[in-house]
C-alpha cells in the first residue's frame, strides 16, 4: 500500500542510505573499471597515435558511458523510493531520484518526512560520482591530449 511506512532495522533511513551508498559505489567502481579496462585494451590493439577526431569520437563514447553509470544508479535511488512507497509512481521516484542526484533539487516533489534524509544524501552521493567521473574524465584527456600535444609542437619522446 503506497504511503504505508514499514519500519524495521532494515528499512530505516538510515539503513536504507547506507546501503544505497554503498551500492552506488560498487556500480560507479566497478563500472569505471570496466570502462577504463576497455579503453586500455582498445588503445592498446591500435598502435597508431590517435588524432583528433580519433580522441573526440573516444572521449564521446567515454562520456556517455560515464553517463550510463549515473542514470543507472539513479535508477536504483529510484526503485527504492518506489518499492518504499515514497511517491504514486516509479516514474515520480525516477525523476525525483534525478534531480536529487544531480543536486538540482527544483523542490515541486519532496519526499516525506520519515524518508527525506535520503534525498540529501542521495544528492551528496550523487556530487561524490559525478566528482568522480569527472576525475576520471580529467586523466583521461591528460594521457590522449599529451601525445597529440607533443607531436605538434614536434617533440618526440622516447618510450
Amino acid at each position: 500500500m503506497p504511503g504505508f511506512i514499514i519500519e524495521s532495522p532494515l528499512t530505516s533511513p538510515t539503513a536504507l542510505s547506507i546501503a544505497l551508498v554503498a551500492c552506488t559505489v560498487v556500480i560507479h567502481s566497478g563500472g569505471t573499471v570496466i570502462l577504463l579496462w576497455s579503453v586500455v585494451k582498445a588503445r592498446a590493439r591500435n598502435s597508431r597515435p590517435a588524432g583528433p577526431v580519433g580522441i573526440t569520437a573516444h572521449v564521446t563514447i567515454l562520456v556517455l558511458a560515464l553517463l550510463q553509470l549515473h542514470l543507472l544508479e539513479v535508477a536504483l535511488w529510484g526503485a527504492v523510493y518506489s518499492h518504499q512507497g515514497c511517491f504514486p509512481d516509479l516514474r515520480t521516484s525516477l525523476y525525483f531520484s534525478l534531480i536529487s542526484y544531480a543536486t538540482v533539487g527544483y523542490g515541486d516533489i519532496l519526499l516525506n518526512q520519515h524518508y527525506r534524509v535520503l534525498g540529501g544524501i542521495e544528492a551528496l552521493a550523487g556530487v561524490m560520482m559525478m566528482s568522480w567521473s569527472t576525475a576520471i574524465l580529467i586523466a583521461y584527456l591528460q594521457r590522449v591530449y599529451a601525445p597529440l600535444f607533443d607531436r605538434w609542437a614536434g617533440v618526440r619522446r622516447e618510450n
